[in-house]
């Protein structure tokens, strides 16, 4: 499974959304996780990668304070499993959606092995090289490549 590409979305008066049908048919896994990234996006990924990640995690189990376990807090703390309905819809947690400034409009992006949900604006901003604010920006960026699944 590898995800490319980019859909521009609307979130309906509920709040729900759903992840475009493209992607969700190749995720071929009955649980998706909705995770808080680098960039102030929302990654969302599946039960596999989400096993995958939390082996990562395992693997930097440490009493020493290190950028490394700060972002891991940052990313355990926000990360969710979705329910969708009988319609591939969901709600994101509040948190999620506040730290991501996601409002009405939203684009979904194929990033490889998880799909982003950004706010248009601030997803311009990443790719244009911008730099601009966002929940744990201090922590994603001193990571420097300690986590990968």
């Amino acid at each position: 499974m590898w995800f490319t590409g980019k859909y521009a979305l609307h979130v309906d008066d509920k709040g729900r959304l759903r992840i475009p049908q493209r992607f969700r048919e190749a995720m071929v896994t009955t649980q998706i996780y909705a995770m808080y990234s680098a960039g102030g996006c929302i990654s969302f990924i599946t039960n596999e990668e989400h096993e995958s990640l939390m082996n990562s995690f395992r693997s930097m189990v440490t009493l020493a304070e290190t950028p490394a376990i700060r972002a891991s807090r940052v990313i355990m703390s926000n990360t969710a499993p979705i329910t969708e309905d009988s319609q591939g819809r969901f709600t994101l947690p509040a948190d999620l959606k506040e730290k991501a400034a996601l409002g009405k409009d939203v684009i979904f992006v194929g990033m490889g092995n998880k799909i982003e949900l950004w706010d248009p604006q601030r997803f311009e901003d990443n790719i244009s090289g911008v730099d601009y604010d966002y929940y744990g920006k201090d922590k994603f960026e001193g990571i420097d490549g300690g986590i990968v699944f």
